[in-house]
């Protein structure tokens, strides 16, 4: 092979190599830039990703930070309402749970079992913080000593029947509760103290030198509660020596107890048993009672007795400040028998406590009206709220064959409970009796046990008005007599 051409084929092979080492020298650019945007590609998912994933996480924490606060929030919500409802505190009052006759004949077909008299309100006291009833007359243990009228004696079983149906505050000082004399006073201390000794059991006593007044602790409250009777029966008259089975009613010890009980609560409740049975009008006796309350500071006066319902509104104190009075309840449970005696009340109160004073007010206060129903048998019997009241339930009351005269109709008891439903407002002012009171003021102080030299017993005077009911007219007896189960020939008849 020639020079020449050697020559050029080496020339040939060094541009062939040239050519394939610039190719390789581009497909490796080309590779490189290949991996260079995948590497983009992946770094620009990856930075996505953490983004995607911080956003994700953030969003997380956020949420679960906004969770957090939501339900700190939410739990401090409910803390302050827990805190604010701890400082209100709602009660209910019944008036006089009058167990006649016909009654414990009732609750003996039901292996005595009284429960039947308040299943149809029970949801009512049971919603309340305290309740509060007047149990008019005196427990007795001996079943074959139950008794209605004149001297009565209830069955223990309705006591148990109060305390389901949810009552916590049982007063006990009335009329009747020396019917069955000591007796009748140890019974009814031994049931609440050995069977519950939680319900606050006012105004009568086992032991000489109990405290008259109970302080009730509930909520953030201090409740000092106490209950005083400025009567007994005529029928019967309590020996010095046992004077203290009873808080009737006095001056000096009710200042005394104001005073004490005032050191130990936030608010002070007297229940008060007294005044006129069976009129709307308000004897000024009752009226100065409620007055010297005031004067002592009481917050809020309960009365029973008059077996009739009566106004109710807040009155004010010399103090300025307001006093709460319901001026009679009237019957909860009896077989009386006109429409006045059958219709009564429950008190509804509403006291609120000033989380930083400390003090006391009355926020919200009504009446709602009852009615006491009982058919010609006794088989139905119970006490309903006026509102639940049918005229299905008129038609078979009793009260039409007890008397065929009585206007017993659903419009007459709305009619008769409409005058008391509006609260009446006014200030302590001083009647006529408070200033005889004043003239005799230091033998009313004394409130002195006196022996009556005929019957060798005793009856404490009590400001001025003897502890036996002669307070009563003498038509207010005979009435009391004609709708009472012993004393009219109807009753008696059905109840043979």
């Amino acid at each position: 092979m020639s020079e020449h051409r050697r020559r050029r084929r080496d020339e040939e092979e060094a541009r062939r190599r040239e050519i394939e080492r610039r190719r390789r020298i581009i497909r490796e650019r080309k590779r490189r830039q290949r991996i260079m945007r995948q590497r983009m590609i992946l770094a620009g998912i990856g930075a996505l990703v953490l983004v995607v994933g911080g956003v994700a996480i953030g969003t997380s924490i956020h949420k679960k930070n906004e969770e957090k606060q939501a339900k700190k929030i939410e739990e401090q919500k409910k803390k302050e309402a827990a805190a604010e409802e701890a400082n209100v505190l709602r009660m209910v009052a019944v008036g006089d749970n009058l167990i006649h006759d016909a009654i414990i004949n009732s609750g003996k077909e039901q292996d005595w079992n009284f429960d039947f008299l308040y299943e149809n309100i029970k949801e009512d006291i049971e919603k309340a913080d305290l309740a509060s009833v007047n149990q008019e007359t005196p427990f007795i243990k001996d079943h074959d000593q139950a008794a209605g009228y004149p001297d009565f004696a209830t069955p223990i079983e309705a006591g148990d029947a109060l305390v389901k149906a949810g009552f916590d505050i049982v007063t006990q000082a009335t009329e009747h509760a020396f019917d069955r004399e000591s007796d009748g006073i140890t019974d009814s201390v031994d049931f609440w103290d050995k069977n519950y000794p939680k319900i606050a059991n006012l105004g009568i006593h086992g032991k000489d030198g109990e405290d008259r007044y109970q302080v009730i602790k509930k909520k953030n409250f201090k409740i000092a509660v106490m209950n005083y009777s400025s009567m007994v029966s005529e029928n019967h008259s309590i020996p010095n020596k046992e004077s203290y089975m009873i808080d009737t009613y006095s001056e000096k010890n009710i200042k005394e107890d104001l005073a004490k009980a005032k050191e130990k609560a936030d608010v002070s409740i007297v229940y008060l048993h007294g005044g006129k049975s069976d009129t709307e009008d308000l004897d000024e006796k009752l009226q100065g009672k409620i007055n010297f309350l005031a004067e002592q500071g009481a917050d809020v006066v309960i009365c029973s007795h008059p077996h009739i319902l009566k106004k109710y509104g807040k009155i004010t104190r010399p103090d300025g400040k307001e006093m709460l009075v319901y001026y009679s309840l009237g019957n909860f449970v009896s077989h009386q028998s006109s429409l006045e005696n059958l219709l009564g009340g429950m008190a509804e109160f509403t006291l609120k406590k000033d989380a930083k004073s400390g003090e006391v007010t009355i926020e919200d206060y009504s009446l709602v009206p009852l009615v006491m129903h009982y058919n010609e048998d006794f088989t139905k019997a119970g006490v309903y709220k006026l509102s639940d009241y049918t005229e299905a339930l008129v038609e078979e009351h009793k009260i039409h064959t007890e008397d065929e005269e009585a206007e017993f109709t659903l419009a007459a008891l709305k009619e008769a409970a409409d005058k008391v439903s509006t609260p009446v407002t006014g200030s302590v002012e001083k009647t006529s009796d408070e200033k005889v009171d004043e003239e005799n003021k230091d033998d009313n102080d004394a409130a002195k046990v006196e022996d009556k030299k005929e019957n060798g017993s005793t009856l404490e005077k009590a400001e001025g008005q003897t502890v036996n009911s002669d307070s009563k007219s003498k038509n207010e007896k005979e009435k009391e007599n004609n709708q009472t189960d012993k004393k009219t020939s109807k009753k008696t008849k059905t109840e043979e």
